[in-house]
């Protein structure tokens, strides 16, 4: 892990968003904390609907017509992501910050193939120039499938993406997400619907990368066992929050919010039995709800009181472990 005096590659603070539709407006963030150093992989977990994909869009400015940004900043080396014009955020994608997505066959081009797609990137960002062109990007794109691994990549270079199975479609992706060389990768669910094998293999695949190449990665996973092996630091989302942050082997030696603690019970490992698992009780909060409790958990939470619906409890960014709640854990209960 980097040192963390130097100034975060990724800061993002008091980040809010909401979509507007026809059933009423989803108010999808609100107020997120966020930071991430060169060097560092930063996990970001949580149920389904807590957020998670939605923030790496919003970062990229791909998110859907119907999002506005209802306030804060997402400041990447010295920019400001949410003021950025499109033309500037067109040219960070894939140059400076890229992503790998969680269904590689529906995004990769399934009639060109892999190689022209690799080159298209590097063509895009200028990465190869002069009357050699042509040759340098093939090379390139060779290269860049060597590096993830792919065996014979002069021939996969000429391959299209159904001749390959759901694993190399992912390391294809990965390729084409570092074939510029980003200072930022975000990994949304890399490892969805691959065999644990597989799993293990890409992920040792990003991870050694990111070291190698001193890449901060933001990890979005709902596989707290998956970050706590990957990652330097965690953030825990709820329902749109950010509610707890911390150093990985710290939250887990000792959560402080009752839906970590939660989280963690849920999740099976080496030592649990199915009997010992315990569900996450009850179900996310409508987003659309105009009485939506300060605290989203508070209508999960056998701790909650009156303060939990009435005011929200705010995450520290400064703080090592910081936790949004107003009454936190003193002492790990999970499992």
């Amino acid at each position: 892990m980097t040192a963390t005096t130097q100034p975060p590659l990724l800061e993002v603070r008091d980040f809010g968003l909401e979509f507007r539709t026809r059933s009423g407006t989803v108010r999808a963030l609100e107020a997120v904390n966020l930071s991430l150093h060169k060097g560092e992989m930063v996990g970001l977990v949580g149920e389904s609907g807590s957020g998670k994909s939605v923030l790496a869009y919003a970062l990229l400015g791909i998110s859907d017509r119907a999002a506005r940004v209802t306030g804060g900043t997402a400041v990447f080396g010295g920019m400001d992501l949410l003021k950025a014009d499109e033309s500037t955020l067109a040219d960070l994608r894939g140059r400076e910050i890229s992503m790998v997505f969680q269904s590689p066959r529906t995004a990769l081009n399934p009639i060109r193939p892999v190689g022209l797609q690799i080159e298209d990137v590097l063509r895009r960002h200028a990465a190869a120039r002069g009357p050699d062109l042509g040759t340098s990007l093939k090379q390139r794109a060779v290269q860049a499938l060597r590096e993830v691994a792919i065996a014979d990549p002069e021939r996969r270079v000429k391959a299209y993406p159904f001749e390959m199975s759901g694993g190399m479609c992912q390391r294809v992706m990965i390729a084409l997400a570092l074939a510029c060389r980003p200072g930022l990768l975000i990994a949304d669910e890399p490892t969805t619907g691959l065999d644990v094998t597989t799993q293990a293999a890409v992920m040792d695949l990003i991870a050694g990368l990111a070291r190698e190449r001193q890449m901060a990665t933001l990890f979005i996973t709902h596989d707290l066992a998956l970050a706590a092996e990957h990652c330097d630091r965690i953030v825990v989302m709820h329902a749109g929050h950010a509610v707890e942050a911390a150093p990985t082997a710290r939250l887990f030696a000792a959560p402080r919010h009752p839906y970590t603690a939660r989280l963690m019970s849920s999740t099976p490992d080496e030592h649990s039995s199915v009997a010992s698992l315990q569900p996450v009780p009850g179900n996310l909060p409508d987003l659309r709800r105009a009485d939506l409790p300060g605290c989203r958990f508070a209508e999960r939470c056998e701790r909650a009181a009156d303060i939990c619906r009435e005011q929200r409890p705010m995450l520290n960014p400064t703080a090592e472990h910081a936790v949004a709640c107003w009454f936190p854990l003193t002492e790990a209960v999970h499992g």
